[in-house]
This record gives C-alpha cells, sequence and structure tokens, in this order.
C-alpha cells in the first residue's frame, strides 16, 4: 500500500465512483474484535487443586464492538486499486511523459496516474500577487505612518483585487504539465477540495484524473478571460458593434495553452 500526502482531494467524485462500485456508500462501519486474557488462580493453604501443582490457569474470552469512520484516504484507496485491477482498456495507465502515438491512443473518459507540476492560471498568480502587495503596504503604512503607494497605484491594485473577488468562489484554473512540457493538461478546482495551503499546492505532484477532452494541435483554450461572460450574452447586432473588436485579456494576463493538449478531471493531487 501506497501512503500518500493529500494535496488535494474531491470526495464527491469519490462518493460517486465507490456508489457505481458497490451499490452504495457509508461513512461508518462497525467492527467486532476478539480478545483473550489469561489469568493464574493460587491455591490456599488445605485446599486440594488437581494436578497437584498448587495453582491453574485459565483463559477468558470477550468481545469488543466498535464504530470505525471510513476515511477519504481509504476512498482513495480503494478507487485505486480499483482501476489498477481493471483488465480492459478502461484500467489506470500511468506517464510521466507523453509521446504522439500515446496521444493518439489516449480518449475521453481515460484515467491516469500522472507525474506533473502544477501552476495556477496568470489571472490568478497576478491577483494572488497584487493582494500581498497590498496587505505588505497597509502594515508598512501602519508602521511608518506613511504612504507607501501613490493614488494611480492604489487604484490598480483595487482594480486587481476586484478582479480577484470576481473569481472568488469559483473554480481555479490550473495547468498540469510534464516535465518536458508537452501535452499540458487543463484542470478547474473547486476550492473546498484542497488539503493544502495553495501556495504548497504549486510543485511536482502525482495526480489521479480522468479525460475530460483532448485539444488538439491547432486549437487552444484561454483562461481565466475577463470578458467571457459579457462575449456570451445575447447582444442584438447594434449592441454587438458597439463593443470593442477585441475583448481579450491584456498581454500580461493572457494565458493560452496550445493543444495538443488535453481538460481533465482531477480526483487526487498528492506525494
Amino acid at each position: 500500500m501506497k501512503l500518500r500526502n493529500f494535496l488535494y482531494l474531491n470526495t464527491k467524485v469519490l462518493e460517486d465512483y465507490i456508489a457505481a462500485i458497490d451499490g452504495y456508500t457509508y461513512d461508518e462501519e462497525s467492527q467486532e474484535i476478539a480478545t483473550s486474557t489469561e489469568k493464574t488462580l493460587a491455591g490456599k493453604a488445605g485446599a486440594s487443586l488437581i494436578g497437584g501443582s498448587g495453582e491453574h490457569k485459565g483463559t477468558q474470552a470477550e468481545e469488543i464492538k466498535r464504530s470505525v469512520k471510513i476515511s477519504d484516504a481509504a476512498k482513495f484507496e480503494k478507487i485505486y486499486n480499483y482501476l489498477q485491477n481493471e483488465d480492459d482498456e478502461s484500467g489506470l495507465k500511468y506517464y510521466e511523459f507523453i509521446s504522439d502515438d500515446i496521444y493518439t491512443q489516449l480518449s475521453r473518459d481515460d484515467f491516469l496516474e500522472v507525474l506533473v507540476t502544477a501552476r495556477f492560471s496568470k489571472m490568478k498568480e497576478l491577483t494572488d500577487s497584487i493582494s500581498k502587495i497590498a496587505e505588505l503596504a497597509s502594515v508598512f503604512e501602519t508602521i511608518t505612518d506613511q504612504q507607501i503607494l501613490d493614488k494611480k497605484t492604489s487604484d490598480a491594485v483595487n482594480g486587481f483585487s476586484a478582479l480577484g473577488q470576481l473569481k472568488s468562489g469559483k473554480e481555479i484554473s490550473c495547468i498540469f504539465q510534464f516535465e518536458d512540457g508537452s501535452y499540458p493538461m487543463v484542470a478547474y478546482l473547486d476550492e473546498s477540495y484542497f488539503r493544502c495551503a495553495k501556495e504548497n499546492f504549486v510543485g511536482q505532484a502525482y495526480m489521479l484524473c480522468k479525460i475530460i477532452r483532448k485539444i488538439p494541435k491547432g486549437q487552444n483554450i484561454k483562461l481565466d478571460e475577463i470578458f467571457d461572460d459579457i462575449k456570451k450574452m445575447p447582444l442584438n447586432r447594434a449592441q454587438r458593434r458597439s463593443m470593442p473588436q477585441n475583448m481579450d485579456n491584456p498581454a500580461e494576463i493572457r494565458d493560452v495553452i496550445k493543444g495538443p493538449a488535453f481538460i481533465v478531471l482531477p480526483i487526487a493531487v498528492y506525494q
């Protein structure tokens, strides 16, 4: 059995998969543990003891019942072992890199265990950095009683902070890359499933995931587009004409993942 330190664990997916395998789910189970104790009976003066040794040893048995909680790690291990034991093509595949031939063979709904390095989208990295700068500036201003950021810089910081607030509570765009940089994997992470601080999440780790879609060569994915929601609005012809021609993110935060690539559903990220 492998012992894992989970950085991210999608417990909803675990429950759904276990329900499909067993036909039910449960969080606790009852266990009965048999124990035995050995007692020595010593003879008193004048008493008659069988065997003539002066003492008698006896064994007393008892059962202990307890309720135990099924851990998320145990549920993951069940899913992992199930996928490893599958004999057909739907079984678990492990990769530390992907070649052209492997990419061609992989398809939607395949389960993969991969060794990859994670990074968040440029938008998230920038808004997180701006938030830290604003916090540091606030601390220094309190200590020195001097304004650290001028009005123009302060307005820019507030603007990026507002962008961060718009993304708060939504799925976090994340890119997982192999060591050679080829065939990146794009995933959208639910904040509630993180098992570590986000700054500790970025880096190399193993990921168990399911392929949702393949992005072929010549196509791409744009991450965290600021005006994406506006682009999807049902506008009439006059409204569309009044919109700016270019509504892509500025170059500094433009994040485009070019195919061939994958969109995946991460089940777990661990070390």
